[in-house]
């Protein structure tokens, strides 16, 4: 057997489903087992996983920062998974609240803060 025949029978491990069965979106359908084992239903609500080669691609609405940041440590502990995108995630519901309310001095400093971790 020459080396090119088994690689042929490999499956690369982002193509890897759910029982070990070769599956061209593999990669997410284990990212959404993974989160659904971690997170709670209503957590995850707004959110659509998806994959471009072994990128996982998280789309959608998160309540907090600190929500996605766990999300993308979950996701990349899956086999397969070399990187997370989050460009199409929005956690500005937070940003919305403080800039509808008018907010004081304080309430921007906390809120920088917050975003930047201190």
């Amino acid at each position: 057997m020459c080396q090119s025949d088994s690689l042929f029978r490999t499956i690369p491990p982002e193509r890897v489903g759910l029982n070990g069965e070769y599956d061209h979106d593999g990669l997410a359908k284990r990212v959404r087992v993974a989160f659904q084992q971690n997170f709670q239903a209503e957590e995850l609500e707004n959110l659509r996983i998806s994959q471009r080669g072994a990128v996982v691609v998280l789309l959608g609405k998160v309540t907090s920062q600190r929500f996605l940041i766990k999300l993308v440590n979950v996701a990349m502990n899956v086999s397969g998974a070399v990187d997370v995108e989050v460009n199409g995630i929005c956690v500005a519901e937070p940003l919305r609240f403080y800039l509808e309310v008018k907010p004081s001095k304080a309430s921007l400093h906390k809120l920088l803060s917050l975003v930047n971790g201190n």
